[in-house]
């Protein structure tokens, strides 16, 4: 894939040199390097030349997804991931053991934003979630099963400067995730949950591709009458 379409984001954390808080250990798979996030005191972010790359990458943008394997703590409660500005989170993904659902969280035209999806994962077992936005068009997967499509307001995706990346909580002391994370990604393009799971169909358009086809046949129309209105037909 395209590196410009997508962020690593345990590699850009460069979470094999922290040591507070979090442990690397064994994974659903060896494909890639898992950590385990501890009940403690931790600061889990992006550098600023890392923020400004994710500021850049999202900008404009009316297709991504997150992406991540995690195996969370029975009945607990945490941020996966959270992308914020002083109080404000414009993406930000909490799994609620508390009341068995994730919570998807995000600004849209300067007010916050929040979906609700019902669904126990903090129950101790592995799970790859993946949330994918597609303009108005949300679509949750969890284990490769597409368990929740909804149309919701369409997110803010242009970042202020100064805009962070937080892993396994939402600021210094809250939201923090217990368990372990693997294979985080964020993925700029249509149905990245395809890079999570190849086998799902992906020959349906998204809502992004839809309403780039509308806009092509409004233009094709409004071309048309100035073309008609020139011949005098």
């Amino acid at each position: 894939m395209d590196p410009d379409l997508q962020m690593d984001i345990i590699t850009e954390l460069d979470l094999v040199n922290t040591t507070l808080g979090v442990t690397q250990v064994s994974g659903l798979h060896n494909a890639s390097k898992a950590f385990l996030f501890r009940d403690t005191e931790r600061e889990i972010h992006a550098a600023p030349h890392v923020s400004e790359k994710l500021i850049q990458l999202f900008r404009n943008k009316s297709e991504f997804t997150f992406l991540a394997t995690v195996q969370q703590k029975p009945s607990t409660s945490g941020v996966i991931l959270s992308i914020r500005e002083l109080e404000h989170s414009y993406f930000e993904l909490e799994s609620s053991g508390l009341r068995d659902e994730i919570r998807y969280h995000y600004i849209h035209n300067g007010k916050p934003r929040t979906e609700a999806l019902p669904y126990r994962m903090a129950d101790g077992q592995w799970h790859k979630v993946a949330l994918s936005v597609s303009a108005s068009h949300l679509l949750l997967h969890v284990d490769c099963n597409r368990i929740y499509e909804r149309v919701i307001d369409p997110p803010e995706t242009n970042l202020p400067p100064g805009s962070n990346l937080w892993l396994g909580q939402r600021n210094q002391k809250h939201g923090l995730f217990k368990g372990i994370i693997q294979d985080g990604k964020i993925i700029f393009m249509p149905n990245g949950y395809i890079t999570q799971c190849p086998n799902l169909n992906r020959t349906c358009p998204t809502c992004s591709d839809f309403l780039s086809l509308v806009q092509g046949i409004m233009d094709l129309q409004e071309l048309l009458a100035k073309m008609t209105a020139k011949v005098g037909i």
